[in-house]
């Protein structure tokens, strides 16, 4: 049987993507050592699965349907920026809003594909968007600075309406990943 490396995840709009993207352009020249997420890749991770035979995507999207069966659609707004670990490794984008759906939708989900076999999140869940990864640490004064100024200027990168959670397929490549939507489930509301 194939095998597919799956992750449950929020993908963002087309606008909001690219403004991110400027984002990132403006802070490529301070860490140019860093591994970018590509603008059409951007994405929120609810939750990461790893391998997967093809054969369970069926009862994978069923079992997470009837779980956020009931949740309602709900508003996320991208702000400000971070840096995960020592030394730094992460540059991220927060996550405001309805983080209390947020939350709830990650809860379901998770409840939902405990007993299909997939292990509890250890870290719990942290909802950040994922902008670039360090290969070495990078020149942090700098970053900041830079980062901070164009955080300042505005309130936040942007928001959008969650009304589904995709099913990702993640294939790595020497390019970097490639992510195909193999399934959506929609927020339906009661």
């Amino acid at each position: 049987m194939a095998e597919l490396r799956l992750f449950w995840a929020l993908n963002l709009p087309t606008a909001l993507k690219a403004e991110l993207a400027v984002f990132q352009d403006q802070l490529k020249k301070i860490c140019p050592d860093a591994k970018w997420v590509q603008q059409e890749n951007l994405h929120l991770t609810v939750k990461f699965l790893g391998a997967v035979e093809a054969s369970n995507l069926a009862v994978l999207t069923r079992t997470v349907a009837e779980n956020i069966a009931a949740l309602k659609p709900f508003w996320l707004e991208l702000t400000g920026w971070g840096i995960f670990g020592r030394p730094a490794r992460v540059l991220w984008v927060g996550v405001g809003g309805d983080t209390e759906q947020l939350w709830e939708l990650w809860k379901r989900v998770e409840k939902a594909v405990l007993p299909l076999g997939f292990a509890a999140e250890k870290k719990g869940f942290s909802p950040h968007l994922t902008l670039a990864r360090f290969r070495t640490p990078p020149n942090l004064a700098a970053l900041r600075q830079q980062a901070d100024a164009l955080a300042n200027e505005r309130s936040s990168w942007g928001g959008f309406v969650v009304d589904r959670v995709d099913l990702m397929q993640s294939t790595l490549t020497r390019q970097g990943p490639i992510y195909r939507v193999v399934a959506m489930v929609g927020l339906q509301g009661s």
